[in-house]
C-alpha cells in the first residue's frame, strides 16, 4: 500500500484530527485501530498511513507580512494555530508507526 492510497491518507486524517482535536493516544489508537478493522485489516496500512501523514494536504503559505491577520482571522472563527496541526501531524505518524510495528510483530 502507498502513502497515496486513500485507505492510508483516511487512517492519517483520522489519526491527526484525533490528536488535533485534543484526543489522547490511546483513544486516537482504538479509533484508528476500529476503522482499520472496519477495512478488513488490510496489510501495511498502518505504514503507508504513517508515510501519508507527510502528503496530506497542509494550508497554504502566507507571506510573512499576511501573518498576523490570518492568525486573527483563524483564532475569531476557532482554527487551530498551525503549530498545533504540525504537533497533532507528528503525535499522528509516531502513532501510526507504533501500530505498524505492533501489526508485524
Amino acid at each position: 500500500m502507498t502513502p497515496n492510497d486513500p485507505t492510508a491518507q483516511g487512517l492519517a486524517t483520522m489519526a491527526s484530527t484525533g490528536f488535533e482535536f485534543g484526543g489522547d493516544p490511546e483513544q486516537v489508537a482504538h479509533d484508528v485501530r476500529a476503522m482499520w478493522e472496519q477495512l478488513g485489516q488490510p496489510a501495511g496500512a498502518f505504514e503507508a498511513a504513517a508515510r501519508a501523514i507527510a502528503v496530506l494536504p497542509q494550508r497554504p503559505e502566507v507571506p510573512i507580512a499576511d501573518q498576523a491577520r490570518r492568525r486573527a482571522f483563524e483564532r475569531a472563527i476557532g482554527i487551530n494555530p498551525v503549530e498545533v496541526e504540525l504537533v497533532a501531524a507528528m503525535s499522528a505518524r509516531e502513532l501510526l508507526e507504533r501500530m505498524a510495528r505492533s501489526v508485524s510483530c
